[in-house]
């Protein structure tokens, strides 16, 4: 009797086993059945200053969207890993642009975004937001536009903690080159050689951009390195020498931060957050980088000082950032509703809260973190005006730019600038004036090749300098 009891306890025990094992793998098959209803999006971002705002945006989308994730990557070499994939086969399905949109569309990497972005949607962004090769391509749409291209220009930063210091009010901050020496002597004097006028940073790309829109305020005619009037490159400008000069007349003078030629700008954002330098040139995002980052938030903004205080400016939509989705994507509904999400959130989330810049969209409502954040706003849409684009007209121009710039071995000033601020160049007049040369012979050899496209498709009779060039001025010219 008693071994039947054991018996059937154990047979009891057993069964009760093979159901818990049963139900175990029923939960087991419904948890793996969820997961594979789980679709992943892999998108990289080159954007340092989007990065928290972007994870917000992703945070909430994924919280509507359970069944999709974003697994989002940052890119420290943006355009070597995006060319990589592009050979290899194994584009993300989202990134932020870098390689140029008609490379892209010749190879049909990318996808067509039309039926995201109606007439209707298109309506909804700042002017300047759609040309060709930057966020269209024959008309079509192919990436989402994330800063407004009224943006970019660069701006003074001023230490508040400084000014209060030293006794300084706002009638201080300089307009020309010459206040600027003569405020930054007495800066120097009243902390003892404490504190530098200004903290400057070392890469080519922040010294060509700073010299050319300085150098607008001389030369107007060549906004970057076009002339509009003349129909043919140009990268020599008395603006551009005349600028470099002053910037290296404030290294050689003590009035600059002798760190300035061996930092970053991140360094150099630090240094004036600590209050090392009163002064601080840079763009739009970065006051945010300034709050956000440093922690820091006694500052304001001001023009950049120019030779004689004239205005300055800078090419609006010199950049068309944007997300650009791969043509390759094995989920574009999941694809489409992230779009189709951010054009309700994005803006708000990751530019206005963040304080990360201007973004594309119009009337964009939020909450910037910073009470600057509308001084940078009123400064950028001041100073960023819209030039000429010749592929507007004439999109063969597009190819022929990309042409004509391989045979350049070096595309720009800022490599040059450097090497005259830090002493390497002595002569920087000349050492421009042959990049210059080698710009134009490269245009005009490039132009034997190309019969679609002329000389006269540079030259915009109509284009006055510090005038926004607007859609109904092109339609002047057809």
């Amino acid at each position: 009797m008693k071994r039947r009891s054991f018996y059937a306890i154990g047979v009891l025990a057993v069964a009760v086993m093979l159901v818990l094992s049963a139900c175990s793998g029923e939960e087991n098959d419904d948890a793996a059945n969820e997961d594979e209803d789980v679709v992943t999006l892999s998108f990289w971002n080159r954007y340092p200053e989007l990065r928290g705002g972007l994870e917000q945006l992703i945070a909430g989308f994924e919280a509507e969207h359970p069944h999709i994730k974003i697994d989002k990557q940052e890119t420290p070499e943006p355009e070597t890993q995006l060319r990589t994939a592009l050979s290899e086969g194994n584009v993300p399905d989202l990134w932020t642009n870098i390689v140029d949109l008609s490379e892209l569309v010749e190879v049909d990497a990318v996808k067509n975004l039309d039926e995201i972005f109606t007439d209707e949607v298109k309506a909804q962004f700042q002017d300047g937001t759609w040309y060709e090769n930057g966020t269209t391509s024959d008309g079509s749409v192919y990436g989402f536009p994330l800063a407004s291209p009224r943006s970019k220009a660069m701006i003074m930063y001023y230490n508040k903690d400084v000014f209060d210091m030293l006794g300084l009010t706002e009638a201080d901050i300089p307009a020309t080159w010459e206040e600027f020496k003569t405020i930054g002597q007495r800066i120097l004097d009243e902390s003892g050689g404490a504190i530098y006028p200004i903290v400057w940073n070392n890469p080519g790309w922040a010294n060509e951009q700073l010299v050319s829109m300085m150098g607008t305020a001389i030369t107007p005619e060549v906004p970057w390195q076009e002339n509009y009037r003349e129909g043919e490159p140009q990268l020599l400008t008395d603006g551009k020498i005349e600028s470099a000069t002053f910037i290296k007349e404030l290294l050689d003078e003590g009035i600059m931060a002798p760190q300035s030629v061996e930092v970053g700008l991140g360094e150099a954002e630090a240094l004036f957050a600590v209050g090392q330098s009163a002064f601080l040139w840079s763009g739009d995002w970065v006051g945010r980088q300034l709050y956000g980052e440093n922690e820091f938030e006694n500052w304001g903004v001001a023009p950049l000082p120019t030779k004689d205080g004239q205005p300055y400016y800078y090419h609006a939509g010199s950049e068309a950032t944007s997300i650009r989705v791969s043509n390759e994507t094995e989920h574009w509904e999941e694809v489409r509703t992230f779009l189709e999400y951010a054009l309700d959130h994005l803006y708000e989330t990751v530019y206005v809260n963040t304080g990360a810049g201007l973004p594309a969209k119009a009337d964009v409502g939020g909450d910037p973190p910073f009470e600057q954040y509308h001084d940078i706003l009123e400064l950028e849409n001041e100073l960023a005006i819209p030039v000429p684009k010749p592929a507007e007209l004439n999109p063969d121009i597009i190819e022929f730019n990309r042409a004509y710039r391989n045979k350049l071995e070096v595309g720009g000033i800022g490599d040059a600038v450097v090497g005259y601020i830090t002493g390497n160049i002595d002569d920087l007049e000349a050492e421009i004036g042959k990049l210059d040369q080698d710009m134009k012979d490269a245009f005009f050899e490039t132009l034997e090749e190309f019969p679609e496209v002329s000389q006269e498709d540079y030259i915009y009779p109509n284009w006055q300098p510090f005038e926004p060039y607007t859609v109904d001025k092109y339609d002047e010219l057809k």
